[in-house]
């Protein structure tokens, strides 16, 4: 584009227009200009040389695209092309004007094209809030990457972990074993030759060894149950049920235990395996913590609740057991956390590992008061495990 150096009478105001226009552009604390289709401005209000630090004259001897950052001169140019030449009006756009000492001021614009074929606009500097935005994305994408570092480090650290403990638990279980089968050994052909005592010692080192196995059993599982990946499944909720009451027969049988199984379970989308786990955890536990000299009565159903308006299912193990102290609710779903003493057998692994696997399927395990005494062990799934009900023909 090149300068005019004869001005359109369009270029030069009418003393009265001009007195007007003058008054309005020295009171205005913005940028004001009019420009004409050449690309110089005819017309600056001094906001201009107050913030650019050039003269008018100087700001209008040159292109106004000299003054633009060469990165947002073509950006520039389209939005005076969209309004002289189609008379389109821009609301908004922004671009970095030069400085007469050399750094850039960001410029927010906006501006209009007159029928007389010249361009009036509104400036105003923007440098401050640009700089501090560009401050704020910076920090955040420094504190994203220290995030994604620390994140990966944790990850790490967590797989260390989890491979120590399966490593560790696993070859822990071998010595074991030879400890207990060693002293049941000893017990059976040499435990004439011992006293009650000694006798005792021997049962002693054989419960622990059983107790510690187990425990490094319920280590293992635990650690599976974190990192193996779930895949989901639609499964029927009595199946759930009937696989995890076979596993436990023996003891069922062995405790006498009463148990009603409700018949209206619904479906659920998750991972058989490890409902079914956390299904024979709870019911081990009320077949473990019944009443002295009173056989188990347990219940088993579906559990159904709305939260936020969305409805979410589960399943609830009731029992009429010694029960669980409010302080002790949610203690007792910790690792190696019990609300019993060691009279009663168990790791205290169980109910860590139903909240883990609630977890892993985007719901929660708790517990609360049954009515007329007892417990009630509930293990709700997310919104992702709900399957719809399809109604009777």
């Amino acid at each position: 584009m090149t300068l005019d150096s004869s001005p359109s009478p369009h270029d030069t105001p009418q003393p009265h227009e001009e007195t007007e226009l003058d008054r309005f552009f020295e009171l205005s604390l913005d940028m004001l200009c009019i420009a004409n289709s050449d690309s110089y401005f005819i017309r600056l209000s001094p906001a201009f040389t107050r913030t650019l630090g050039w003269s008018q004259e100087e700001l209008m001897s040159r292109p106004f695209l000299d003054f633009v950052h060469p990165d947002d001169r073509a950006g520039t140019l389209l939005e005076v092309e969209r309004q002289i030449g189609r008379g389109e009006p821009v609301l908004e756009f922004q671009n970095r004007y030069q400085h007469k000492n050399g750094s850039w001021r960001f410029l927010s614009w906006k501006s209009s094209p007159h029928p007389d074929g010249r361009m009036y606009g509104i400036a105003r500097d923007v440098t401050d809030r640009e700089q501090a935005q560009q401050a704020l994305r910076r920090s955040h994408e420094e504190l994203e990457h220290r995030v994604q570092e620390r994140t990966a480090e944790l990850q790490q650290r967590n797989r260390d972990l989890e491979t120590l403990l399966y490593v560790s638990s696993h070859d822990l279980r071998e010595p074991l074993r030879s400890i207990s089968n060693f002293s049941q050994l000893l017990r059976d052909r040499y435990g004439d030759r011992l006293d009650a005592k000694g006798t005792d010692y021997l049962d002693r080192v054989v419960r622990a060894a059983h107790r510690m196995d187990q425990l490094m059993e319920d280590l293992l599982t635990l650690s599976r149950a974190q990192r193996t990946e779930m895949p989901y499944e639609e499964v029927r909720g009595d199946d759930v049920v009937k696989a995890a009451m076979t596993q436990l027969d023996e003891t069922i049988r062995r405790t006498g235990a009463r148990i009603q199984v409700a018949t209206d379970f619904p479906s659920f989308r998750v991972n058989k395996t490890w409902i079914t786990q956390t299904l024979y955890n709870l019911i081990a536990n009320a077949l473990k913590f019944h009443r002295a000299g009173e056989v188990p009565e347990i219940e088993i159903a579906p559990y159904r609740i709305i939260e936020d308006t969305t409805p979410l299912v589960g399943l609830v193990v009731r029992d009429r057991g010694i029960g669980v102290e409010p302080d002790q609710a949610q203690r007792i779903f910790q690792l190696f956390q019990r609300a019993v003493g060691r009279e009663v057998s168990g790791t205290g692994a169980g109910l860590a590992i139903v909240q883990q696997i609630a977890h892993r399927h985007g719901g929660r395990a708790w517990v609360q008061p049954r009515e007329g005494g007892g417990s009630e062990f509930v293990l709700l799934f997310g919104s992702q495990s709900i399957i719809e009900e399809k109604p009777a023909p």
